[in-house]
């Protein structure tokens, strides 16, 4: 049978929405990549889309949404019908354990493929009794009804499935892929001057969602400290939410010295504008966003905590700090700052590019998603 000629295989993907985020991105990435080659169905479990819908629907993808909430049973089972009806070849929930109902559900409507995707290296929300106990129980759901569990650490492996047993085929650890084209390092003097930034400026950037796990609190001290030191200092931060910022921006009386700019789509463009990439976060899965700088040949002051330990080279992990230890960040970053063939060195893009080729890690997750058949 000819690929012409082969019937495409039918994919079902559950994520919460698809507001801009490192998951919601990858995973529009990854549709892009693949566009035309499988039919895809996404569900949104909030009950809503979000501000990515015309890049998914662009990608092909149909676009459903179903306010599931824990356990209703009225969406569960309008789930299950949909699951059974359209007779999907596979289904990922990318919703780590919640998904664990819907690898239950998946099973029941014989989907042959049921993949959980863990992109978090820790569960994040706050823990109550009837929380902890309800997680407990979805993910013993993944991991009796999962045909693939799928993680983007070992970190995340450990937290999530500690009593798992050794050699489980099932897990398999997929790290992100970014496709390099969209990143350049060279500097973009434009995009600096239609922010009002001066073409001579040294500029330290963030990109994320405004997140308590983002640690901004961070980010904005260290603006204190790096704008009363250099006069020629600038700090971006870059991503959803962030324009909340303004207040604290404005109290710190920063206001032309640290711009918080929201959801871009032209993020590419922004990291062309930054001299240093600082990401002080308290917790990531895997983060898109240090990949991304990396691609950009962005040096970069990181937290020090072991899923971005497992992110950079090892010869960077003497820019790592503590997430709060913002003194040991500025020293590092005033190196850079004083030193431009420090900063070159301090650039690792080749590696990033090799690392994460989208190639090799979305055909990766492909392969998990599809299990043995094939695409």
């Amino acid at each position: 049978m000819t690929t012409e000629s082969r019937v495409k295989k039918n994919f079902c993907f559950l994520l919460y929405n698809i507001d801009p985020g490192g998951l919601e991105v990858y995973l529009l990435r990854f549709f892009r990549h693949y566009q035309g080659q499988f039919r895809a169905t996404l569900i949104c479990k909030s009950g809503k889309t979000g501000a990515l819908l015309k890049g998914y629907e662009d990608a092909g993808v149909e676009v459903i949404t179903v306010r599931t909430g824990y356990m209703n049973p009225v969406s569960l089972w309008k789930i299950y019908r949909l699951l059974r009806n359209r007779k999907f070849d596979g289904i990922c929930d990318l919703t780590s354990n919640f998904g664990g109902l819907y690898m239950w559900l998946a099973r029941k409507a014989s989907i042959r493929s049921r993949v959980a995707y863990y992109g978090q290296s820790t569960n994040h929300f706050r823990s109550s009794a009837l929380k902890s106990s309800f997680d407990r129980m979805v993910n013993r759901l993944v991991y009796r009804n999962a045909t693939a569990i799928v993680l983007n650490s070992h970190t995340a492996t450990d937290n999530f499935f500690p009593y798992r047993v050794a050699g489980d085929p099932r897990f398999k650890v997929v790290y992100n892929g970014v496709d390099a084209a969209m990143f350049s390092d060279e500097k973009d003097d434009e995009m600096k001057q239609a922010l009002g930034i001066p073409v001579s400026s040294f500029v330290i950037g963030h990109t994320g969602r405004f997140d308590e796990k983002k640690n901004h609190q961070a980010v904005l001290d260290l603006a204190v400290r790096a704008c009363a030191t250099w006069d020629d200092c600038y700090v971006i931060c870059c991503g959803k939410g962030t324009e909340q910022l303004q207040e604290s921006i404005n109290r710190r009386q920063l206001d032309g010295r640290v711009l918080a700019l929201g959801y871009r789509d032209d993020v590419h463009r922004i990291l062309r504008t930054f001299d240093v990439f600082y990401f002080p976060s308290y917790t990531e899965g895997q983060p898109n966003s240090l990949i991304e700088a990396m691609m950009a040949g962005l040096p970069f002051v990181a937290s020090d905590i072991v899923p971005i330990r497992d992110t950079v080279p090892e010869h960077l992990q003497g820019q790592l700090v503590g997430p709060d230890d913002v003194g040991s960040a500025f020293h590092l970053i005033q190196r850079m700052k004083e030193d431009r063939q420090l900063r070159i060195r301090l650039s690792c893009r080749d590696w990033a590019i090799e690392a994460y080729n989208a190639n090799d890690r979305f055909r990766e997750f492909l392969e998990s998603v599809a299990g043995d058949q094939i695409v």
